[in-house]
């Protein structure tokens, strides 16, 4: 598949706890992750079926991570 297709909200909750974030607070529809070393807070909407691609590469630069990272952690874990 390609690089910039949607992950589940579950999957991508799944994925945060593994790399050691912690949820913060709901501010409106928003929900805010506090991850380690992050340059600031990861924010996605949980109420959402499915995380846009755009969204989930600004979170994963906050974390210094790629979304072929989050693709394979994916396969491999959920």
């Amino acid at each position: 598949m390609g690089n910039n297709r949607p992950v589940k909200t579950k999957d991508w909750v799944s994925f945060l706890k593994a790399h050691n974030c912690k949820y913060l607070r709901t501010k409106a529809s928003h929900d805010h992750y506090k991850c380690p070393n992050c340059i600031r807070t990861i924010t996605h909407r949980e109420k959402d079926k499915d995380i846009p691609a755009l969204h989930l590469r600004t979170n994963l630069f906050s974390m210094g991570l790629t979304i072929d990272y989050l693709y394979k952690w994916i396969e491999e874990n959920c």
